[in-house]
């Protein structure tokens, strides 16, 4: 009798000790996306080796596949049973922002972290104020048939003058890939316009957008030398209203064209399809005189409000983006490294990669406002209408900034 009451005695210690070590515990919990190329056991192998790390957390991560993802966080959210942390597509941001459940970022994370991240890379930012960490990302570059031109242009005047050189359509080559259907980014004339040191809106001094700047001197000029390219040079595809840019995509690894700006996505497709001529990868053109810059897309990791466990959270951003599991997920996924800390990674070199990492500093992303896919498709006809004649670009980029400040209410 006292060896069964000795052994439930021990039981009972050895519950308590348990139900405390569990209670002791923090969850947090963390909406992962399954990225191509990112297997699950990194998934694992980061949760173990957080917890390990600290054995006062209990880290959840929730993998979800991105086509289901948005639904998925949207349903955690309104049922009140929003994770801690979640990646997002930027974009998404301003959805959350307008459900009021985002919490400002910095405040949770090291000085280390921030400091590793080149501020470019902070596309998650909204009115000054940081709210979603960069996951991924990657700038824009320019594709060239390195068998036909020695070299790329470091400008968009050189681009021209190249261009009129070897422009051969009889032989099916055009110089310049250029895209005018309707989209749902604005990428081919971001690159001209932010090559041209503009952009689409005034920064004002809060941080927020004041009026459509797509009309004034660098929008202009950026406008004009596209036509210029369409319709008085002539160096480009015939019909570019009817390209969008995929089919452009398709019409560079055909090798009908000679210069053609996009993601690091196009290199994987040319080695994929294993294309008989040679190219290689430069920074985007910039025009005379004005800074280099390219476009810049992220996804971003957030922090909700109604977190219980911030502090926790941020030790598990401060873990993720430390090297080693940095670098891992880097190489799984296929972006250009977004801490500064790994640029000069050895793996990181290829052109590829070295052009992306060389691009981040000067670049510029889409801008975080609620009007932007209206204001997309604002610029997009009014640049078909421009292509085909029916507008002069001071028109059309006047008759957009217009009806996007009158959207607005401006």
């Amino acid at each position: 009798m006292k060896k069964i009451a000795l052994l439930c005695a021990v039981i009972l210690v050895c519950v308590l000790s348990v139900s405390g070590l569990v209670s002791a515990q923090t969850r947090v919990r963390v909406m992962w996306a399954e990225y191509d190329g990112l297997t699950p056991d990194y998934a694992v192998n980061l949760e173990q080796a957080f917890e390990a790390a600290h054995p006062d957390i209990d880290l959840e991560i929730i993998s979800t596949p991105w086509p289901e993802f948005f639904d998925r966080l949207i349903t955690f959210v309104v049922g009140g049973q929003a994770p801690d942390l979640s990646v997002i597509g930027t974009r998404w941001l301003l959805d959350l922002m307008e459900m009021g459940v985002v919490e400002p970022i910095a405040q949770w994370v090291s000085d280390e972290t921030l400091a590793n991240i080149d501020p470019a890379l902070r596309e998650g930012t909204i009115g000054g104020v940081l709210y979603g960490l960069p996951v991924a990302a990657g700038t824009r570059l320019l594709y060239y048939r390195s068998d036909i031109v020695e070299r790329a242009p470091e400008t968009f005047e050189e681009m021209l003058d190249m261009a009129l050189k070897v422009h051969n359509p009889e032989e099916r080559i055009n110089a310049v890939g250029m895209s005018g259907m309707l989209y749902p980014e604005l990428t081919e004339h971001a690159y001209y316009l932010f090559g041209n040191d503009g952009y689409y809106f005034e920064i004002l001094p809060d941080g927020t957008y004041g009026r459509s700047t797509v009309n004034d001197e660098a929008g202009l000029e950026a406008m004009q030398f596209m036509n210029d390219l369409v319709n008085t040079h002539q160096v480009t595809q015939p019909g570019v209203t009817a390209y969008s840019r995929d089919e452009l995509q398709d019409l560079f690894a055909a090798g009908n064209l000679v210069f053609f700006m996009s993601g690091g996505f196009t290199s994987a497709i040319l080695e994929a399809r294993d294309v008989p001529f040679e190219w290689s990868v430069a920074p985007l053109p910039h025009f005379e005189g004005k800074p280099q810059s390219s476009l810049i897309v992220t996804d971003s990791m957030v922090m909700f409000n109604t977190s219980l466990a911030k502090e926790e959270a941020g030790k598990f951003l401060d873990f993720f983006y430390s090297d080693p599991w940095r670098l891992e997920f880097d190489k799984l996924v296929g972006f250009p490294p977004v801490t500064k800390s790994l640029a000069d990674e050895p793996y990181f070199q290829t052109p590829v990669y070295r052009v992306m990492v060389e691009q981040i500093p000067g670049a510029k992303g889409w801008p975080l406002m609620e009007e932007w896919p209206e204001a997309n498709d604002i610029i997009w006809d009014n640049i078909s209408a421009i292509f085909l004649g029916i507008k002069t670009p001071e028109q059309g980029m006047n008759d957009a900034a217009a009806e996007i400040d009158a959207l607005r209410g401006m």
